[in-house]
């Protein structure tokens, strides 16, 4: 048997495969290919489009071996070999080797700009800018870069916290054609990303001096930059004019809420908030519950969604629910199970997966605000403290401390890495060293509250004792026990600040001058939690907060020395 085709069954297989990728049928067309591969073993271009298949419906391990075969078979074809890489660099597979032979692919056909392009593409996703930053400066020696490129190397340096230098590059770009302009928005999300706000509302606000109508479509990033200078009444007419032209356009709509809830219009907020992305959406619940009937005799599914602070924040909602006469299913991730069931013991918690859980209506928490609202108007029940963690929990975790002597104050420096939110995101956490202002202040015991990778950063602390009993927390249950032990909370914009302030505990936050929409703007106290007080910091890292933190906890420890 050969391992090669006719014409007419090359257009025999190719009508047949185009015939079930219309359909989106995609378990079909694979078999369909596998079965040809079986008998014609040495068909590149058939492992080829394995691969594309299977990079469409994001399974890379199933693409990067598909790809693999066909590179083999033809290791000239530099597009299956960047996509092979590609597969390669999301799986997380020696992602260093996948750098460097784009790195090399890319001088090798430096002289082909689409080529280039499509490795830039993949390299910048790879988040590690300074290499292609390098790449496409080097090309620029030889060649003269297209706006495509001179974009990714914007881009790059803006991730790079480049500023001055992205945003230049931008604007050459601009002044080389008329249609440049295009690239506009593609510098605005740019720079949105990496959290400079102002320089997005000044970019847009310049164009819409010489380009109206581009200025127009870019009204979304200009409420997103607003948002995040903390104009969030501007950021609101940004939006709404936007919607005035695409009413249909719901991450706008999304955006919106948070611009309201920031500005404390809660009312229309929470409406809008139900237009969240898919990405923040639990999937599967049947029934759902919108307040609009009576729940009372029946069981109420409830069911947590985005993070874990979001989470324990809309848990003071489940007691009006009981009110209402309904069983309560609370599904959560395990980390909040056991402090969900001490704190709401007459409810039934299980983990995230209820496909196989009886009930008769679902909510989702992050509904509740807006569905309990008939009940209990817009404003926030602040009621604390709303959970309690067990007192046998709660002893043992008096029994690791040592004599209370002085002031124990637990602490918290960083949160959770999650690159796709941008570099921004970054700005949310400090350092342990970063906190040594604070942690210098003498009279106190401080206690390590931080779990995750930045727990690391203790092993190298070379400052005042510390003590880490975190060893011993498998949870929130246990944290939230630890916490009852302690004076006083400090920690950045985490769950572990949620979750002080539903124990009721003072609890200092430190966050970014462009904060979440739920601690509103220009306030230092939250109408969520009574016992929080929050310190600011101005546009870049934490360390201004932090300033401002260890200054207070100074005055707080000289007013303390007087009681």
């Amino acid at each position: 048997m050969t391992n090669t085709f006719t014409s007419n069954e090359i257009k025999k297989i190719s009508d047949s495969l185009k015939k079930s990728a219309k359909k989106n049928d995609y378990t079909k067309t694979i078999e369909e290919i596998k079965n040809i591969l079986r008998a014609k073993s040495k068909w590149a271009d058939g492992y080829a489009l394995l691969g594309d298949i299977y990079r469409s419906i994001t399974d890379y391990e199933e693409s990067y071996l598909a790809y693999s075969q066909a590179v083999s078979l033809n290791p000239k074809n530099i597009e299956w070999k960047i996509y092979q890489l590609f597969c390669k660099l999301e799986i997380g597979r020696d992602i260093d080797s996948a750098l460097n032979e784009l790195l090399t692919l890319f001088i090798h056909n430096a002289e082909n700009e689409a080529i280039c392009v499509k490795i830039a593409t993949v390299m910048a996703a790879a988040k590690s800018p300074k290499i292609l930053i390098a790449a496409i400066k080097w090309r620029s020696q030889n060649y003269k870069n297209g706006d495509i490129l001179s974009s990714i190397l914007g881009q790059q340096l803006l991730e790079s916290g480049l500023i001055s230098e992205g945003c230049e590059v931008y604007f050459q770009i601009f002044r080389s054609s008329p249609e440049a302009i295009l690239y506009a928005p593609s510098l605005a999300q740019a720079l949105i990303r990496i959290g400079a706000f102002q320089a997005c509302a000044d970019v847009i606000e310049s164009i819409q001096a010489h380009s109206p109508d581009t200025a127009l479509s870019m009204l979304n990033e200009y409420g997103i930059s607003l948002l995040g200078l903390n104009r969030s009444s501007e950021a609101q007419t940004a939006f709404r004019k936007y919607l005035s032209l695409r009413p249909e356009v719901r991450a706008v709509q999304y955006n919106l809420s948070h611009a309201l809830l920031k500005d404390g219009q809660y009312e229309e907020g929470w409406k809008l908030a139900e237009f969240a992305p898919p990405e923040f959406k639990q999937e599967g619940a049947r029934n759902p519950w919108k307040g609009d009937f009576s729940i009372n005799g029946k069981t109420l599914l409830l069911y947590g969604e985005q993070g874990l602070g979001d989470m324990l924040q809309f848990m003071r909602y489940i007691p009006y629910l009981k009110d209402q006469g309904a069983e309560i299913i609370l599904s959560v991730p395990k980390n909040l199970q056991r402090i969900s069931q001490s704190s709401f013991n007459n409810i039934h918690v299980i983990g995230n997966d209820f496909s196989n859980t009886n009930y008769d209506f679902s909510c989702s928490l992050l509904s509740l605000p807006l569905y309990l609202a008939p009940q209990l108007g817009y404003e926030i029940p602040s009621s604390v403290p709303y959970l309690y963690p067990e007192q046998a929990d709660i002893d043992k975790f008096a029994a690791m401390l040592k004599e209370k002597t002085k002031l124990r104050v637990g602490l918290v420096w960083s949160g959770e890495n999650r690159p796709r939110h941008g570099l921004n995101y970054r700005n949310r956490s400090s350092s342990l060293n970063m906190f040594s202002k604070i942690i210098n202040i003498e009279n106190i015991d401080f206690i390590n509250l931080q779990l995750g990778k930045p727990q690391e950063e203790l092993a190298d602390w070379r400052g005042k004792e510390i003590f880490d009993p975190m060893v011993n927390v498998s949870d929130m249950e246990d944290t939230a026990a630890l916490i009852f032990n302690l004076d006083l909370i400090i920690s950045v914009d985490t769950s572990v600040a949620h979750l002080a302030g539903a124990l009721g505990k003072p609890v200092w936050m430190i966050t970014r001058s462009d904060c979440c929409w739920r601690w509103l703007e220009n306030r230092e106290d939250s109408p969520w939690y009574p016992t929080m007080k929050i310190f600011r910091s101005q546009p870049g890292s934490l360390h201004h907060a932090i300033e401002l933190v260890a200054a207070s906890l100074h005055d707080y420890m000289a007013t303390e020395l007087l009681t």
